[in-house]
């Protein structure tokens, strides 16, 4: 379908419970702010939109729109989004990557392999292109997606009883954001959508998770296409585990999970201190919380490093982790190879990544862009 309909806004199809990443499944109430009108309008601040309370989870969202790009954030205390600017910087660099042409005119795997170096491919017409101008540079999406985000949390705030605006009461409730813009063939038009529900984390201090499946490709944008790709991954999960990392079966390298970075540490006998390694960031998405990984490591002194982590060196690392909008910092007590190979227990206790799951909690709200007042 080409955009989100809901006649009912209490819809009660789904059912309930979270599912092992600390993802809602359905039966949630949830927002929905989509933009109506097109981007040229001088009225940035209070754009026509449509706002549908309905019950849909953030992943099956974007399955109920074309193909686009999109990014998940979170609130701070519900007023504000974590690190707006990184998430804009995202939405625009993965819309700049990706090219919108219609099923028809994409080309087969069949005909991609015939083709020559020479032949012509498929391009976005010059008319897609011009409407996807405002959304391609981050001033203007910014400016774009600002007034969606303050309706999208008013209204999320006022439908389940949260404290918003001038409210003082505190609540430990935050809320998932998640961004999407697409192009409607059938509508032909740009459509700029966002998600917003609650943001469920996993009850647990340390987690376990499967290494299994390749590498995706174009891991550098952030394409919803990725979030149908997976679900068979998501099905064959394990009960018990929550996360799925993915690796390449000749090299034996770990790139990223299917909703998280990976993180490995390892220990520096020429230096005698610990070390962070992470897939290079060519190969994976950069998460947001990746870039703040980054950062403390950089600003504390300790050691970083962009190298793929590999599997067979598992039973000699000292801890590993896992960072996502939702979890933060995670770290990981098992890894389970789905190759007959046997268990691996990682220590119950380091240091390092103690300190960086801090400071990641910490910086979270340094980083804060303030929506709601």
């Amino acid at each position: 379908m080409d955009s989100y309909n809901s006649n009912n806004t209490n819809n009660t199809n789904g059912t309930n419970g979270t599912n092992g990443t600390g993802n809602v499944n359905n039966n949630e109430l949830s927002v929905i702010v989509e933009r109506l009108k097109s981007s040229d309008e001088k009225d940035l601040n209070d754009p026509d939109c449509k706002i549908s309370e309905v019950e849909v989870s953030s992943g099956d969202f974007l399955l109920k729109f074309p193909r686009g790009a999109y990014t998940s954030a979170r609130t701070v205390k519900r007023k504000s989004i974590m690190d707006l600017q990184s998430h804009v910087s995202r939405m625009v660099h993965s819309l700049r990557l990706m090219k919108f042409i219609p099923e028809s005119e994409v080309p087969t795997e069949k005909s991609q392999d015939n083709k020559e170096n020479n032949e012509f491919e498929a391009e976005e017409s010059s008319q897609i292109t011009r409407e996807l101008i405002p959304y391609r540079k981050s001033d203007t999406f910014k400016q774009l997606i600002i007034p969606i985000l303050r309706k999208g949390l008013s209204r999320y705030c006022e439908i389940k009883g949260l404290p918003s605006h001038n409210n003082k009461r505190e609540c430990e409730d935050e809320i998932k954001v998640t961004i999407l813009v697409c192009y409607s063939f059938k509508e032909k038009r740009p459509i700029l959508v966002a998600h917003f529900i609650n943001l469920y984390s996993l009850n647990t201090s340390r987690c376990k998770v499967e290494i299994y499946g390749e590498p995706r490709k174009s891991a550098e944008a952030k394409d919803s296409q990725w979030v149908r790709d997976r679900k068979l991954l998501e099905s064959s999960m394990q009960p018990g585990f929550n996360e799925i990392i993915l690796l390449d079966s000749n090299t034996q390298n770990i790139y990223e999970g299917l909703s998280s970075n990976f993180f490995a540490v390892l220990y520096n006998p020429d230096k005698q201190e610990p070390l962070v390694v992470t897939a290079p960031i060519h190969h994976v998405l950069e998460g947001t919380i990746l870039k703040i990984v980054r950062m403390i490591c950089e600003r504390d002194k300790i050691d970083f490093q962009f190298w793929f982590p590999n599997a067979n060196d598992a039973e000699q690392w000292k801890g590993a982790f896992i960072t996502s909008t939702s979890r933060l910092v995670l770290p990981i007590e098992l890894i389970k190879f789905r190759n007959g190979r046997p268990l691996v227990k990682l220590p119950p206790h380091n240091n390092t990544i103690e300190h960086i799951k801090n400071e990641v909690e910490k910086e979270i709200f340094h980083r804060a862009y303030r929506i709601l007042w």
